[in-house]
């Protein structure tokens, strides 16, 4: 056990150092947050991912699905896609197609449904259910 714990304490300060965060996403993912690098750089800033930004999600018929929540900070302006309260813009992406929400959310959904019709239902962690037309 001992063992464990002198390695656990000499791989962690390593993870902990670490500046790059790769993720392999879909294309239009990637094309979001370059719409986001743009916005961010017009205003003066550098678009920094944390990582928690962006996550894969399993749609209720078992399609992958990427969740963009905006939390991005942009340099020293902050949050620019979050309202005073951390409410963030937020996107979803299914078969490498993006969905807006055109929503400001208090959290990331963690549930999605897309509908034969093409409608895409999703979930917030509280319950509350919306849907996007197709």
């Amino acid at each position: 056990m001992r063992w464990l714990i002198s390695i656990f304490m000499i791989v962690l300060p390593t993870l902990a150092q670490s500046e790059t965060i790769t993720m392999s996403v879909p294309s239009a993912v990637a094309e979001q947050i370059d719409v986001y690098r743009a916005q961010c750089s017009n205003d003066g800033g550098e678009l920094e991912l944390d990582g928690d930004e962006v996550f894969k999600v399993w749609t209720d018929e078992g399609e992958e699905a990427y969740v963009i929540y905006a939390a991005f900070t942009c340099g020293s302006l902050g949050h620019l896609w979050c309202g005073a309260k951390g409410h963030c813009s937020t996107q979803l992406v299914i078969d490498n197609r993006l969905y807006e929400t055109n929503k400001i959310l208090t959290a990331a959904p963690n549930r999605i449904s897309k509908a034969k019709d093409g409608a895409v239902t999703y979930w917030l962690p509280n319950g509350f259910k919306l849907t996007i037309g197709d």
